[in-house]
């Protein structure tokens, strides 16, 4: 009987120590939250909502272990988004300022959103740079924006492109594919901006703004991304439209995804913020994009 006795105590007691791990494993696995650090951010220094230091507080309180700021480039022509030229100094300024205010609490990088259509004379003022393209013909970047309202890019196609839908299609991927080589940007933003307003106008009209199945479409795709490949840049998998409300997917489409993941491409999440409430929007739900086409994820856009 005392044998007995004590296999029993010894079995209760193996039991309650299991009860307690697999306990305490399961409510790490409840508690614990994914760590993010996020690259594309704008402040009031161009069309963001808020301060810059209200945003380093806001990314300290998320436990966020880097940010970096990415204000957009001045364009001349652009009065409402852009940074002005003082602006910009006074930007890079602050953000440095900031850098060493808070070096013991987070890591903060100073960045650019370099426009296609700026002047490419300063770049190496910043820890890195996000090459873009918000307009596709240089005389007009107001009125041929492929991020304004979608009034803005129909007027572009109907007076600069004699109605061809896909002839400006074209043409911004050829300014897209084009990015590297005129900024030598570290990032890729927003790859398929064109895009924007794909889903509303399928749920409201039953066809796409932008028919990304159209054969001239993917070719030009196509002919982008075989050119930014064979360069050194990361793809940013950007969460902006889904923030602000346009899109339910980031940018750029799994198409593109699958492209990246078979060249094995590095990618890097984004949210395009312009509000501090938005850093790192949704970037568990595109961890699940990353994981599904097995994608090349870096975590800070500082890699050449």
């Amino acid at each position: 009987m005392g044998t007995i006795k004590w296999i029993l105590i010894a079995i209760a007691i193996a039991y309650f120590i299991f009860i307690v791990v697999n306990g305490y494993k399961n409510a790490k696995r409840i508690t614990s939250k994914r760590i993010y650090s996020d690259f594309h951010v704008h402040s009031k220094f161009c069309d963001g909502q808020d301060e810059l230091e209200d945003i380093v507080k806001a990314a300290i309180e998320k436990n966020m272990p880097k940010l970096g700021f990415s204000s957009h480039s001045y364009l001349p022509k652009e009065k409402d988004w852009p940074m002005s030229p003082e602006g910009t100094k006074e930007y890079k300024n602050q953000v440095n300022e900031l850098k060493e205010k808070y070096k013991n609490d987070i890591d903060i990088l100073l960045g650019v959103e370099q426009d296609y259509w700026s002047l490419a004379d300063d770049l190496e003022d910043y820890d890195y740079v996000i090459g873009s393209v918000h307009a596709i013909y240089e005389k007009d970047t107001v009125n041929s924006a492929v991020d304004g309202a979608s009034e803005i890019f129909n007027y572009a196609v109907e007076h600069y492109f004699n109605g061809d839908r896909m002839a400006a299609a074209e043409r911004y991927f050829e300014l897209v594919s084009d990015l590297y080589d005129k900024t030598k940007c570290d990032v890729i933003g927003h790859f398929d901006l064109i895009t924007k307003y794909n889903e509303k106008f399928m749920n409201e009209q039953g066809i796409p703004f932008v028919d990304t199945e159209d054969l001239r479409y993917i070719e030009a795709e196509r002919k982008a991304l075989e050119k930014l490949v064979a360069t050194p840049v990361i793809f940013e998998i950007n969460t902006g439209g889904m923030g602000r409300g346009f899109r339910t997917t980031p940018y750029p489409s799994e198409r593109v995804l699958q492209f990246l993941s078979e060249h094995n491409t590095p990618v890097i999440l984004s949210s395009d913020a312009h509000s501090k409430d938005n850093l790192c929007y949704a970037f568990d739900e595109v961890i699940e994009l990353v994981k599904k086409y097995n994608l090349n994820l870096v975590l800070d856009p500082r890699i050449k």
